[in-house]
């Protein structure tokens, strides 16, 4: 049985809030294709579990030590 809860869809406003930055370069981010989204017409969504996975591998690859 798959959850749904993970593949909720999020408005800009709240892929944002989750992220800490602002509505608008959520959206940005969205159209260089930065920022996992999907374009429905003219309105951007966002999937939680995409969001969730990017800002992991974003926290992973700033983390790691230099060598």
């Amino acid at each position: 049985m798959i959850d749904a809860s993970i593949n909720r869809l999020w408005k800009p406003s709240d892929a944002a809030a989750y992220l800490g930055i602002h509505e608008k370069t959520a959206i940005a981010m969205a159209r260089r294709r930065e920022l996992p989204a999907i374009r429905i017409g003219r309105l951007w969504r966002f999937r939680e579990a995409d969001l969730v996975q990017w800002a992991a591998l974003k926290v992973c690859s700033v983390s790691q030590p230099v060598e």
